[in-house]
C-alpha cells in the first residue's frame, strides 16, 4: 500500500493519500482542504510503504 504525497494546485495544500494493495490510484484526488479535484502527486517525492507492510510496523504517519 503505497502512501503518496499530493499537492493541490488550487490552494497549495499538501496531504497524503494511500492506495490499497491490488488497486489502481484514483483518477481524481480530492483536496481535503478546498475540495478541489486537481490534486496531483508531488514530483520528486518518493512513495512510502505503509507501516502495516513493514515487519516492525513502526509508527504510521498517514493514519496518525
Amino acid at each position: 500500500m503505497p502512501v503518496l504525497t499530493l499537492e493541490c494546485p488550487d490552494c497549495g495544500h499538501v496531504f497524503r493519500g494511500m492506495v490499497l494493495a491490488g488497486t489502481k490510484p484514483p483518477e481524481i484526488w480530492v483536496c481535503s482542504h478546498c475540495r478541489g479535484e486537481a490534486a496531483v502527486e508531488q514530483p520528486g517525492t518518493p512513495r512510502q510503504i505503509h507501516p502495516w507492510e513493514n515487519p516492525d510496523h513502526a509508527g504510521c504517519d498517514c493514519c496518525g
